[in-house]
């Protein structure tokens, strides 16, 4: 019963103003007032009081002794405060650098000048602009670390990848946008303040851009995370977003003052950093297990389903061996630009470490075949994966890999070029308008069996 009338009595409303909306949040709280509900303090969210239907004067300054790390009034404010009292204001709250007053004088006097108030909310707005700039290159770097290991092809052709790339990316260009709309707005202010006029301090829109932006991309990266991690990736998401906004609802509802509790808040703000950086590696190392994995085989050389029907070519599709399979793996990646698929098979053991791989005599018969296609319709991605393809192959750049002959038999690929190592004719490098083919084999096709090799693979 004592919480029913609690909540009758209190409204918590969550709201969110730049400095530049000083006087839109002013008028918010004084039509609350008029509706009788006045405003008690200032944790994460405005809480209200019921009361009486009463008209007050509210005003929202910025105080810029404040800092964007204060979660409640310092000493500084207390005797900014003071001083506001003796000007007819009474200080009602504070947060972050805005400070509130209602007006309990009929003769109050304004507690700053209009130049005064216009330099404060400048400097306060340019300093969490710059702030937020900093904040995205600092993601932006961390993120780069984390994928600094992972090929540029490969995130090319990940949703995984590169959905939070272009996110962080876009999201950071959006700061830049922002901070050139500030500018703007400084400029015709500062023009109506020397001109004696009160420039606007109302309510933007472009909060409200920023909301339906962070919606979108939330969902984005939880169907395209969970389509591609098997829902672990996304679940994880949430999760630590989870974690992140309890954190700051433990700060909000607590309020420790910035300077007695400097090591909570910066504790806390460091832990919400290697969150979000482990939590990051965990879903891309989730997604990328989800997308790519080793086919187990059985004791009698059988691959165990369901990767078996994956594969659309293993090396007895075009010729014979009487060895059983031993290893099997595929891999599948695909994103807005294209689709990545790569596959392996290999037959009997080899006689030693040293030996695997080279497909001489000394293997006993171990045979293997490994490729990977490529399919894009965007140009500078399939010349891309053209050239670092190339580039692996011969990484010393000695010119090893050179194009085949057009009577070399190889002109049944049906490609526009065809490169394979001059010392080893069993890898080969494919190319055709839409797609790129890399394949080695210990018995690489030849003559119609490239036919079959072609169909197999779409190609």
């Amino acid at each position: 019963m004592a919480k029913v009338e609690d909540q009758a009595r209190f409204r918590r409303v969550f709201r969110y103003y730049r400095y530049i909306e000083a006087d839109a949040f002013a008028q918010y709280l004084h039509e609350m007032s008029l509706k009788g509900w006045h405003l008690k303090e200032w944790k994460l969210w405005l809480e209200f009081e019921k009361g009486e239907s009463r008209d007050i004067e509210y005003a929202v300054e910025v105080f810029l002794k404040g800092s964007e790390m204060d979660v409640k009034p310092g000493a500084d404010a207390e005797e900014y405060a003071e001083y506001c009292r003796a000007a007819g204001w009474e200080f009602v709250d504070s947060r972050r650098r805005f400070c509130i007053f209602r007006k309990i004088a009929e003769d109050a006097i304004p507690i700053v000048t209009e130049e005064e108030r216009f330099k404060n909310i400048r400097k306060a707005e340019w300093k969490r602009c710059l702030m937020s700039v900093l904040t995205g290159v600092f993601i932006l770097g961390m993120s780069a670390v984390q994928l600094s290991g992972v090929d540029a092809v490969l995130i090319l052709f990940s949703n995984m990848l590169l959905l939070p790339g272009l996110t962080l990316a876009v999201l950071f260009a959006c700061e830049i946008l922002q901070c050139i709309v500030l500018a703007v707005w400084c400029i015709k202010a500062g023009k109506k303040v020397r001109a004696g006029e009160h420039p606007s301090y109302g309510k933007s829109r472009e909060k409200y851009v920023w909301y339906a932006m962070a919606a979108i991309i939330l969902i984005e990266l939880t169907v395209v995370w969970g389509k591609a991690g098997g829902g672990g990736s996304a679940v994880t998401l949430w999760i630590f977003l989870g974690i992140t906004a309890a954190v700051l609802l433990g700060i909000g509802f607590y309020r420790p003052a910035r300077r007695e509790n400097w090591a909570l808040q910066l504790a806390a703000g460091v832990g919400i950093g290697v969150i979000w950086v482990i939590g990051m590696g965990i879903i891309f190392i989730q997604g990328i297990g989800q997308e790519t994995g080793l086919v187990k085989v059985e004791t009698d050389g059988k691959i165990i389903l369901p990767d078996e029907e994956k594969l659309p070519l293993v090396l007895t599709d075009y010729t014979q061996t009487e060895e059983a399979v031993t290893l099997a793996h595929y891999s599948e990646l695909s994103s807005v630009f294209g689709t990545m698929m790569s596959g392996a098979v290999e037959y009997g053991e080899p006689s030693s470490e040293e030996d695997s791989g080279d497909g001489t005599d000394a293997d006993q018969g171990w045979q293997r075949l490994a490729y990977t296609v490529y399919r894009t319709d965007v140009p500078w991605i399939l010349d891309l994966v053209w050239k670092e393809e190339l580039e692996s192959g011969d990484p010393e750049g000695y010119g090893w890999i050179t194009e085949t002959d057009a009577d070399s038999g190889y002109d049944r690929w049906h490609a526009e070029k065809v490169m394979r190592r001059d010392w080893e004719e069993n890898m080969v490098y494919v190319r055709y308008e839409d797609a790129v083919l890399t394949l080695y084999a210990t018995e690489p096709p030849r003559g119609e069996q490239i036919d079959i090799v072609r169909e197999k693979l779409g190609l």
